[in-house]
């Protein structure tokens, strides 16, 4: 059984059954309420394979920590870095220390069951670092700006609906394209179980030549404590632009969610 069909065997089976879990951290709408910390460890490996033959590979580890500052309003800060193993990826970085940092806000509101949030997020890292060697301009940091905003109704027995945009790009970049995401899915969260699981469509504004991907994407988290819980998530090329030169296109990860 490969992973994408573990995935979905796991997930279906907590979308049938379970009782809703007392406080479920891991869905994207939750922030930790005032003085709380949400602890969020991920690993992630990625592969491409083009029609070509050629095979893109990248493994990363990222940490983001989000501090509730009341109990609707957080801020939070991730470090993000990409490896250069042999044979686990191409090798492409100058080092093993590829690091991407960002700093974010996000804001959280209730009407009744209808869940909305708002986020706004500052990214950046040093290309040269990354490479050895300037990388896409002459820019010593590329800095990236991120907005997102989020749209979920609480059904009962733990079932979320929702819906997620975000738009990042650039901002020190001539003629700099404008990335786009829109996800829609179901957050389900059980006694011992929370899945989430949708589809997400990408497209972008490259010089006025778009190009779209869609992905079917999923998270399974299991609660070890009432403050601790584990998972696994990935993603899945399902179609696109891109169908005349990619064969396939995946991410798995595991993660490590704790709540302070």
């Amino acid at each position: 059984m490969n992973f994408k069909t573990a995935l979905l065997t796991t997930a279906a089976v907590a979308l049938i059954v379970g009782t809703a879990n007392a406080k479920d951290f891991t869905g994207s709408l939750f922030l930790p309420s005032k003085g709380e910390v949400l602890s969020n460890t991920s690993v992630d490996l990625s592969r491409t394979k083009y029609k070509g033959g050629f095979v893109a590979k990248d493994f990363s580890a990222s940490e983001e920590l989000t501090y509730g500052v009341t109990d609707n309003l957080s801020v939070y800060g991730s470090i993000l870095n990409y490896f250069d193993f042999d044979k686990v990826t191409n090798r492409e970085y100058n080092n093993d220390h590829n690091f991407a940092y960002e700093l974010g806000v996000k804001y959280n509101h209730s009407f009744g069951r209808v869940l909305t949030q708002v986020a706004l997020g500052y990214e950046t890292y040093q290309p040269v670092s990354w490479y050895g060697h300037r990388y896409m301009d002459d820019n010593e940091w590329e800095k990236r700006i991120n907005v997102e905003g989020q749209l979920g109704y609480a059904l009962d027995n733990g079932w979320t609906p929702y819906a997620t945009i975000s738009a990042d790009s650039y901002v020190d970049t001539k003629d700099r394209q404008i990335d786009y995401s829109i996800f829609a899915g179901v957050h389900k969260s059980c006694d011992k179980v929370a899945v989430d699981t949708g589809l997400r469509y990408e497209f972008n504004t490259d010089n006025g030549a778009n190009t779209n991907m869609v992905y079917w994407q999923a998270e399974v988290n299991y609660f070890v404590t009432d403050k601790v819980a584990v998972g696994v998530h990935g993603d899945y090329y399902l179609g696109g632009s891109y169908n005349h030169e990619i064969k396939y296109d995946t991410t798995v990860g595991a993660q490590l969610k704790v709540l302070f």
